[in-house]
């Protein structure tokens, strides 16, 4: 009877790991930015899945090794203009920077991330099998799309500092990354 105690706790340390771990790549949260969810009006996009499964996404996205091939330039080149050269991150999750000193987009693969919804956030229709979009500041928007409801997930975030709502780039953005995989 004397190690239940131990093997509880055990147990509950394992548990916390585990959800730390799963939760890492999730955003920074900062402080929010309003109520509850609400659908992002006017967005309808296709995912770009092709034939709809998600798992042919996820497949793509596990073999992901520079994810500024995946960036798209033009949009990029208006988003953040003057930007330097896209800097890539060589391991997982694959992140590729686009700046101008001032202005940053960033798109990170994770084909093997949780489905937890950003919090607070705003529910995109038509992108992956969810997306969520978190507007950090008002000129700072995060964007989350789950690949497949059994995990994957493409992050796009806009910082441009600019005073903008940068929520239409980053579907954009996400749009175009999407296709790219398809």
């Amino acid at each position: 009877m004397s190690s239940f105690p131990g093997r509880i706790i055990a147990i509950i340390g394992i548990v916390a790991v585990s959800a730390a771990c799963m939760g890492a790549t999730t955003a920074e949260t900062g402080s929010p930015q309003g109520g509850g969810p609400s659908p992002v009006a006017g967005q309808t996009a296709s995912a770009g899945q092709g034939s709809g499964d998600g798992t042919s996404l996820v497949a793509a996205a596990a073999a992901v090794t520079d994810a500024c091939t995946l960036m798209p330039m033009d949009l990029a080149a208006t988003i953040v203009p003057d930007a330097s050269a896209p800097q890539s991150q060589q391991f997982p999750p694959y992140k590729c920077t686009v700046s101008n000193g001032t202005s940053v987009l960033e798109i990170t693969i994770a084909a093997y991330d949780a489905v937890d919804p950003l919090v607070p956030n705003d529910p995109v229709a038509g992108l992956g099998a969810a997306a969520y979009l978190q507007k950090q500041t008002p000129d700072n928007a995060y964007l989350k799309v789950i690949l497949d409801p059994n995990g994957g997930a493409v992050y796009i975030e806009v910082a441009g500092h600019d005073g903008k709502d940068h929520g239409d780039d980053a579907i954009a953005v996400a749009q175009r990354v999407l296709a790219a995989l398809s």
